[in-house]
């Protein structure tokens, strides 16, 4: 059934996505996203009639999810910016890729963490000592380092570590 349904309706998702500003380059990789979903929810198709206005549906979902992501991956990368150096002075475009993502991973963890953990995280990863954190913060040293090893562990245990 799902090849049948693949064979009959596969350019009316193509003309969809392509309706819907999903750059051609990247069409073939949404069909393919679509018929996994598809695949994964083929006991929710009753009726083989039914299939079209389904298949929109979901091909509608999938290309609001790529716009989404897009923008959010477009507004991580420019926000991150100035973090790297030019273009000329990076020693490859992989090894440029590897470091927007780690930054990437490493913002999404600071975000998931405590105010009171981020607080002296963000700091202690700018090179302050622990001393200067504590008087900044108007706590004791032990209470930075002790959330400093908070983050450590949960980065452990998130397998960032």
């Amino acid at each position: 059934m799902l090849g049948r349904l693949y064979l009959e309706h596969r350019d009316f998702l193509r003309r969809l996505l392509l309706g819907q500003a999903v750059p051609p380059r990247d069409v073939e990789d949404l069909l393919q996203d679509i018929f996994i979903t598809v695949w994964r929810r083929l006991s929710c198709l009753v009726t083989p009639e039914q299939a079209r206005p389904w298949l929109w549906v979901i091909g509608l979902n999938h290309a609001r999810n790529y716009r989404n992501r897009l923008r959010y991956e477009r507004e991580v990368l420019v926000g991150f910016s100035e973090d790297f150096p030019d273009q000329e002075d990076a020693t490859s475009s992989e090894t440029l890729l590897h470091a927007i993502y780690g930054m990437f991973r490493l913002k999404r963890f600071l975000g998931k963490l405590s105010p009171r953990i981020r607080d002296a995280v963000i700091p202690y990863l700018e090179g302050w000592s622990i001393a200067e954190i504590a008087a900044s913060l108007g706590i004791k040293a032990k209470a930075v380092y002790s959330r400093v090893r908070l983050a450590r562990k949960r980065l452990e245990m998130l397998g960032l570590a």
